[in-house]
């Protein structure tokens, strides 16, 4: 017999599943644009861009995210945005703050 599950708990499970398959696929763009650079991140910097992806997701508008151009991110920009990440992780910058910078920067990326 299944316990019962909340309506609440439905719904934060269905909303970390939408997040989880976003930030799969941005990181999928960012990987196949990269290339060859991709294998010059290492783990620790993937996991921090996989989950600064997740904040930004949550962070912004769908209709804003769908528009962003993953693609079209750089190598610079990606780093600049594991090295955003790895100061909010560190505590060494405030997290709306830092998402906030990543934001403004990938908003650029936006195709119309």
């Amino acid at each position: 017999m299944r316990p019962d599950v909340s309506d609440e708990e439905i719904g934060m499970r269905s909303f970390q599943l939408k997040k989880q398959k976003a930030t799969e696929l941005a990181l999928e763009k960012i990987r196949f644009n990269l290339g060859n650079e991709w294998r010059d991140l290492n783990s620790e910097q993937i996991e921090l861009l996989e989950w600064v992806l997740g904040e930004i997701w949550a962070f912004v508008a769908r209709s804003e995210w769908e528009h962003i151009a993953f693609s079209e991110l750089t190598f610079a920009d990606i780093s600049q945005i594991i090295d955003i990440a790895g100061q909010i992780i560190a505590h060494k910058k405030i997290g709306s703050v830092g998402l906030n910078e990543i934001n403004k920067m990938i908003k650029k990326l936006s195709s119309e």
